[in-house]
This record gives structure tokens, C-alpha cells and sequence, in this order.
């Protein structure tokens, strides 16, 4: 009984930090990265990590989900657990997101704002929305789902700086590029007589990781140039008819997803990770 206690707090304690304590870092760590590279000082000295804010945050977190709850009219004992931790994580991202904006917490006006509005979202999406659980991708529809949730990252890159491109064909090019990339590494890393349930679950989760390497190398090289001097810019832009080249972002992202597949091939299941062999 008491391993099974164990295991229980564990797996909250991780699904926490995954779900809430993860969006919340990275919000304070890329704010702060921000304030210190302020005023083209990119080599500006490394704050302390900000333990209050996070306090500060998780609160706004535990009052956005009571708001969303409440607009739903149910009480804790009344929700499932996975909508509470689906609350919870979207919850958290939105007080993220807003935190990154704003460089504040949200309070309690804004969080029923937030509700309210949520709450009409589901209205008007009402007839699209399944019921019961959260699907894993386990057939072709839900993977489409999946793979559309895997491009947020890369769309949000795509709006806010698109090389002198149109961003809708630099989006289908960039989306293309990675389903064939997440298909090849999923076929080098597919164990022998995977089910079609299980390929796609690797395949979503390649194509996530997908999504953020590009994310990252697409945003290293929208720095780079904006980093660089006017007039080398300018020089640069011009050279190239104003459509940068993307070779740099390319490259950066096979590189960074052979490593990953790579390492992967390396990797086996810790001990630890090994819940249903027992072994705590």
C-alpha cells in the first residue's frame, strides 16, 4: 500500500511540473533573459531566478482554474481529474502567456474575463468538441488533431517574422518539411512490429519535437539579424532581393533533429521511469 501511495504522489508531482510548473519557468526564465538583453546587452549579468514571481504566478494559475471551473458551475468534487489537470495546465499556459506579455500575474478581473470568454468558445465550438477523454492519436483523425497541435509553435514563429516571405507559403513549407522529417526519424526509431497506434503516438511526439527544434532555430536566425549591424543588414537584405535566405535555420534544424535521433537511439528507459515493471 504504501508503494502504491508512493507511485501515486510521484506521478502527481511530475504531471504538476509538466502541466503547470513548466509554461510558469519558462514565462519568468524568457522574461528575465529579456529584461537583461535589453538595450542591445545580450551579455548583460544573469538575474537570480525569481522564486516569489513563481508564487505569485501559480496563485493566478489556482484562481484562473477555479474561475473556469466555476463558469462551468461544478466543484472540485464534481470534475474528473484529468479535466482538473486540463484546466490547470491551460490555465497555467494562458498565465504564462499573459505574464510574458505583460510582465504581471492575473489578477482576479482578468481571470474572469478569461473565463467568460472561454466559456463562449465552447459555444460556439460546441458541436466540434468530443466527448469523454482526450484521445491519444490512435487513429488517422486524431493524429491530424495532433499534428496540427505539434505546428502551434512553428505558426506563432511563422506570424511574428517570416524572412521576407509570404508567411503562408513559408508555413506550408516549413509544415512539409517537418511531417517528412518526423516520418523518416519515426521509421528509424519504429521497433520492430509496432502497431499503427503505437507508430503514430511516436510519430506525434517526433513531430512536437520537431516543431520546437525549428521553432528555436527559426528564432536564432531572426536574431542574428536583428542583432546585426543596420547597414550589414540592410547590405544583406538587399544582396539577397529582401527574401533572406533560410539556409542557416535549415541547417541549424538538421543538425539539431540528427543529434536528437541520434541520442535517441542511445536511450533506454531508466529504472526509475519503469512504473508498471514495479521496480521502486
Amino acid at each position: 500500500m504504501a508503494e502504491t501511495a508512493d507511485n501515486a504522489r510521484m506521478q502527481s508531482l511530475l504531471t504538476t511540473l509538466r502541466q503547470v510548473g513548466l509554461p510558469l519557468l519558462q514565462a519568468i526564465s524568457e522574461a528575465q533573459g529579456q529584461a537583461g538583453g535589453q538595450a542591445g546587452q545580450p551579455d548583460a549579468a544573469p538575474q537570480g531566478f525569481n522564486t516569489e514571481i513563481l508564487g505569485t504566478l501559480v496563485d493566478s494559475t489556482v484562481l484562473l482554474s477555479q474561475k473556469l471551473a466555476a463558469q462551468l458551475g461544478a466543484s472540485d468534487d464534481q470534475v474528473d481529474a484529468w479535466v482538473r489537470w486540463a484546466l490547470a495546465g491551460a490555465a497555467a499556459q494562458t498565465v504564462a502567456a499573459a505574464y510574458k506579455t505583460s510582465g504581471k500575474a492575473l489578477g482576479e478581473e482578468d481571470a474572469a474575463r478569461i473565463a467568460t470568454i472561454a466559456i463562449d468558445l465552447q459555444s460556439r465550438f460546441k458541436s466540434q468538441i468530443p466527448p469523454g477523454q482526450e484521445t491519444l492519436p490512435n487513429t488517422v483523425a486524431t493524429f491530424r488533431a495532433k499534428m496540427m497541435e505539434a505546428m502551434v509553435p512553428v505558426v506563432g514563429a511563422v506570424a511574428q517574422y517570416s524572412f521576407g516571405r509570404a508567411e503562408h507559403g513559408l508555413l506550408a513549407e516549413v509544415a512539409e518539411r517537418l511531417v517528412k522529417t518526423a516520418d523518416q526519424v519515426t521509421r528509424a526509431l519504429a521497433p520492430t512490429g509496432a502497431t499503427p497506434e503505437e507508430w503514430r503516438l511516436l510519430c506525434w511526439n517526433v513531430l512536437k519535437a520537431a516543431g520546437q527544434v525549428y521553432t528555436e532555430a527559426h528564432f536564432a536566425e531572426a536574431d542574428r539579424l536583428l542583432y546585426m549591424d543596420a547597414e550589414a543588414r540592410a547590405a544583406y537584405f538587399a544582396q539577397h532581393g529582401q527574401i533572406v535566405p533560410m539556409t542557416q535555420v535549415w541547417q541549424s534544424f538538421n543538425q539539431r533533429m540528427a543529434m536528437l535521433a541520434t541520442l535517441a537511439t542511445y536511450l533506454d528507459v531508466p529504472e526509475s521511469a519503469r512504473l508498471d515493471a514495479g521496480s521502486w
